[in-house]
């Protein structure tokens, strides 16, 4: 698989995406599942680091929460 020159999911800023998936590679890395994707892990370091990043993540957790209901 080719890997993309970019630092976001969607476009050239972050998104709710970013946080989204940031937050599901959190939990694949909880049960090893990212051992063989060292790029999968920075990605959601980078995402970790971020200033407001646990607050902007929760808050697009509870968005797709709320548009499941």
């Amino acid at each position: 698989m080719k890997e993309l020159d970019r630092q976001f999911v969607v476009g050239e800023h972050v998104t709710v995406a970013d946080f989204v998936l940031a937050y599901t590679l959190d939990w694949a890395n909880e049960v090893q599942l990212l051992a063989t994707f060292p790029t999968l892990v920075d990605y959601m370091e980078r995402m970790y680091k971020r200033p407001k990043a646990s607050g902007r993540i929760a808050a697009a957790l509870a968005s797709l929460n709320q548009t499941s209901q």
